[in-house]
């Protein structure tokens, strides 16, 4: 099966992932084994998802947000969300998990909140 998430390491046991496409049902299971997988083998606690390549996102793709945010938040660690495409936003909006996670713009903003 292809890889639905492309995940840069960087320093301080911080990363970005890259999920691409639709996070739906189809393939949200494999996304967050993953995900979850990369965080315990590279010892990661600080996680930003940039989203910029997500079309759609089902219930099953917030599932996946939320398990990563409990994993990170159980280690002491944090899950940062950003560049979220309208249509996308406009779901975290109406299941208002704007408040559950931290939303930014751009990357780099919320690479300079993990500090």
């Amino acid at each position: 099966m292809e890889k639905n998430v492309e995940i840069k390491l960087l320093s301080n046991h911080t990363a970005v992932a890259y999920p691409v496409g639709r996070l739906d049902v189809a393939v949200s299971a494999e996304l967050e084994d993953q995900l979850v997988k990369s965080v315990e083998e590279n010892s990661i606690d600080k996680l930003v998802l940039n989203m910029e390549n997500v079309e759609y996102m089902s219930s099953s793709g917030f599932r996946v947000a939320i398990a990563l945010l409990r994993k990170l938040t159980d280690k002491g660690g944090t899950l940062k969300i950003c560049n979220l495409k309208p249509a996308v936003k406009r779901i975290f909006d109406v299941i208002e998990l704007t408040s559950l996670f931290e939303i930014f713009d751009a990357e780099e903003e919320a690479l300079a909140s993990l500090t």
